[in-house]
């Protein structure tokens, strides 16, 4: 994922889970590796929208292995702050934004209920903050 010119890259980290132990990091266009935000749990995917928030897809949280209805999206916005905007996610593995500005995720992406059970989430992050858009 590319921001300001530089590229980010999150980390899954190890088994059994840790919360918290997944951090972003920043690539400059120079190779320097730093980190850019810690404290998550999981992480799947990030991506930034055009008002530089960062969105970051944790496929499980608050359990020790992979667990279904655990995910959640958050955004980290350029303040620092940080905002749950959907969570109950049941292995989720990906994250776009579309040029509509909304969020598209995929839920169920593995376990034997993904076997022709995988979605496509659509959020829209302006009017439904915590709240899941509809399934394509």
């Amino acid at each position: 994922m590319t921001g300001g010119g530089n590229f980010y890259v999150s980390n899954l980290g190890l088994f059994p889970i840790v919360q918290g132990s997944s951090s972003i990091y920043q690539v400059t266009p120079g190779g320097e590796i730093s980190v850019y935000a810690t404290g998550f749990t999981t992480v799947l995917g990030i991506v930034f929208d055009k008002l530089g928030r960062l969105y970051v897809l944790e496929n499980t949280t608050g359990n020790p292995f992979p667990t279904p209805g655990t995910g959640r999206v958050v955004r980290l916005n350029p303040s620092g702050s940080r905002e749950t905007i959907t969570s109950g996610l049941s292995l989720p593995t990906g994250i776009t934004i579309g040029p509509d500005g909304k969020l598209y995720v995929s839920n169920v992406g593995f376990s034997p209920a993904a076997t022709g059970g995988g979605q496509v989430l659509q959020i829209n992050v302006t009017t439904c903050n915590g709240l899941f858009g509809r399934t394509l």
